[in-house]
């Protein structure tokens, strides 16, 4: 599920009605949220809700890729999709012609998107909440992603998390995370082989 459409609607970068300008410098003073809920009134809410699984999911094939990101389960019908995409807007400031991801994390009433290609399960540690997860991402600085010129790195990024959930003792197996690993570095539904893409953290 992509939901840039819904972030014009739900994003506000800046406090107030109106962006503060600088007319000496003639720029728009700017300040950027890279995390934004889905709906934005929940966020206490989703925070609070419990993780049963993980999965990362491939969407549908984009051309040359897939579309990746993750869906912590927290029930048998509800999830919360945890998806970094390029903002198209914020330039970037480590990859030359790139711009700033959004950490979109948005509660749904489905467990796995209709359109998956596919999806490896990653079992959680007991008592892990979507804020043990929030938390860790912040913690670590992977909220302040990248993407390239051409608008990919998501590949990248579900890698990183992948192994800084191992390491920080949230997935409980090590062979799951291997073959989450493996699973990226291919093109689906063909299966074959897809080099990962380019991606990088700013301060």
């Amino acid at each position: 599920m992509h939901v840039m459409h819904v972030l014009m609607h739900a994003i506000v970068f800046t406090h107030g009605e109106h962006t503060p300008f600088d007319y000496k410098s003639n720029l728009t003073m700017v300040t950027f949220d890279p995390i934004h809920f889905i709906p934005a009134s929940h966020q206490a809410q989703i925070l609070d809700l419990p993780v049963t699984r993980i999965l990362a999911v491939a969407h549908q094939n984009l051309g040359d890729t897939n579309h990746w990101c993750f869906y912590l389960s927290t029930s048998a019908i509800i999830s919360v999709q945890l998806d970094c995409q390029p903002s198209h807007s914020i330039p970037g400031t480590v990859l030359e012609g790139g711009s700033k991801a959004n950490l979109i994390m948005s509660k749904l009433d489905h467990v796995l998107p209709p359109d998956a290609e596919t999806y490896f399960v990653l079992d959680v540690f007991s008592g892990v909440s979507v804020a043990h997860i929030y938390d860790t991402i912040c913690e670590h600085g992977r909220h302040k992603y990248e993407f390239d010129s051409n608008g990919v790195g998501c590949r990248n990024w579900v890698m990183d998390q992948l192994e800084l959930f191992s390491r920080t003792q949230l997935i409980t197996s090590a062979a799951q995370v291997a073959e989450a690993k493996a699973g990226i570095l291919k093109l689906w539904p063909d299966g074959t082989p897809n080099p990962l893409d380019k991606g990088a953290y700013y301060d």
